[in-house]
């Protein structure tokens, strides 16, 4: 059993808090499959917690980099693998607890693929395997011959790599061509000094999503659907940097722009089955410290990480939900209860964000707000997140919607903004308020129907100054 990181050097397509642990299964004394995981992981060292951090430039300074190595020999763990690992980690016991529940998910692959081939004969096993990869392929191209022949181009930015001021273009060419589609990303930045950076494998990752997605939703996830879709990007841009640019919040931010320009080309082709640009980052939050509070858990280290939802972009005939994870994200809300038992954290307000919604005929979803109290005496805040500057953008008329913004109370009463990409450094009773982009619009904000824009107004999503100066047609 191999634990085999995701890492971005050569083409790997994640950060360094993800690892991967694959196992081969055998039947007959025969490998027959792989089982594989990857898990996103608390803590993996690095210069803040949760090892995703600002304020860094190259990969060394984000944390733990583990190349392919066996973690399991006859049933054994590699206890010196695991004791490095340790040393290198802030969150030391539960690393190594999710590294053992990534164990059980191979043991119960194994079992139950051992099941079917007690039930079946592993030939067929494996020609029913080649099967559903040609089946999908099939599909695939049958989507994508449906979709007029062309080339469709649209650009979009990230506001900046926080390290410089400077914006960071993502641009895409989508050709159309029979049953075969390609995505160029020649135009896009040159890589950054902050860690926005990626290999083509995170822009293949984001292409093989939105194809899914627009051409058919219900195709098997498996390579054999890629086969068709053809990705490139320039040796040294944002999406095909060299060794050893920083890339912790590739995955966060920059695969994030990449659907929304991928979505803004197709648009063009086949606005029907697309979306306005959804709140477009992931909001990633790290908070760690030692906690020192009297208890059980006085002078351990904790780290608290969550991705914050936002506002979904509308489409043709729909309005976007209001604070959903979209995209590339796929965590759920955490209890305000898990989180103030868990950590030196209070809750103090949570809920969604009214007038953050693009405006349209169909109207995009609201952005909400976290506000968190820091309890103990130094609290360490890591944030991920953009859309302050260039902001979701609507189609066919629909208006942008708002941005990101995060925000420091000081008990004094003072109050700051800070960046969207930070590192800062929190005191007991500081209070850190974090507010997600809301979804783009679609079609004119004039023509909402009456009865949708009371709904809005009666359940506070839009302010009645902003029904009347937005939506009415005598403003």
């Amino acid at each position: 059993m191999v634990l085999a990181p995701t890492l971005p050097y050569p083409e790997g397509p994640g950060h360094l808090p993800d690892l991967s642990l694959v196992s081969p299964i055998f039947h007959d004394g025969q490998p027959v499959a792989l089982a594989a995981s990857t898990a996103h992981h608390v803590d993996m060292g690095g210069y803040a917690p949760g090892s995703m951090p600002f304020g860094v430039t190259e990969i060394y300074q984000e944390g733990l980099q583990i190349p392919p190595l066996p973690l399991v020999r006859q049933g054994r763990f590699d206890e010196h693998l695991l004791r490095l690992i340790e040393q290198n980690v802030r969150t030391e016991y539960e690393v190594r607890g999710d590294l053992m529940a990534q164990y059980a998910v191979a043991r119960k692959a194994e079992q139950r693929v051992a099941e079917l081939l007690e039930r079946v004969d592993a030939g067929e096993v494996v020609r029913y395997m080649v099967e559903i990869l040609d089946h999908a392929e099939r599909c695939m191209r049958a989507g994508i011959a449906e979709l007029p022949d062309g080339t469709y181009r649209f650009e979009d930015y990230l506001d900046d790599d926080g390290v410089t001021d400077e914006p960071v273009k993502i641009a895409v060419a989508v050709r159309i061509a029979g049953d075969e589609l390609t995505a160029d990303f020649t135009g896009s930045s040159r890589q950054v000094l902050g860690p926005l950076n990626a290999r083509i494998s995170a822009a293949q990752a984001a292409v093989y999503y939105t194809c899914k997605a627009v051409i058919d939703p219900d195709l098997p996830t498996c390579a054999g659907s890629y086969r068709p879709i053809h990705v490139h990007a320039p040796e040294g841009s944002i999406l095909q940097a060299a060794y050893p640019a920083a890339i912790g919040q590739a995955n966060i931010l920059t695969d994030q722009r990449v659907v929304d320009v991928l979505m803004g080309a197709l648009a063009q082709c086949v606005p029907e089955r697309v979306c306005a640009a959804c709140s477009g980052e992931m909001n990633l939050i790290n908070i760690g410290g030692v906690d020192s509070r009297p208890g059980p858990t006085e002078g351990i280290y904790y780290n608290y990480v969550e991705t914050y939802a936002g506002g979904q972009g509308a489409s043709h005939d729909l309005d976007g939900d209001d604070g959903v994870h979209t995209h590339l994200t796929n965590t759920r809300n955490a209890a305000v209860e898990v989180i103030e038992s868990t950590y030196p954290l209070e809750v103090v307000r949570y809920g969604l964000l009214p007038d953050t919604e693009g405006a349209g005929t169909y109207r995009g979803g609201c952005g909400m707000m976290r506000e968190l109290r820091c309890l103990a005496e130094r609290t360490v805040v890591s944030m991920g997140s953009d859309r302050r500057r260039f902001t979701p953008w609507g189609v066919d008329g629909g208006r942008h919607a708002a941005g990101a913004h995060a925000y420091v109370t000081s008990p004094d009463g003072s109050v700051r903004e800070v960046p969207t990409k930070v590192v800062v450094e929190l005191s007991r009773g500081d209070l850190f308020r974090v507010e997600t982009p809301g979804g783009g619009g679609w079609g004119d904000p004039q023509q909402r129907p009456a009865a949708a824009l009371k709904r809005d107004v009666d359940e506070g999503l839009v302010s009645e100054q902003r029904a009347l100066h937005v939506y009415s047609s005598d403003s």
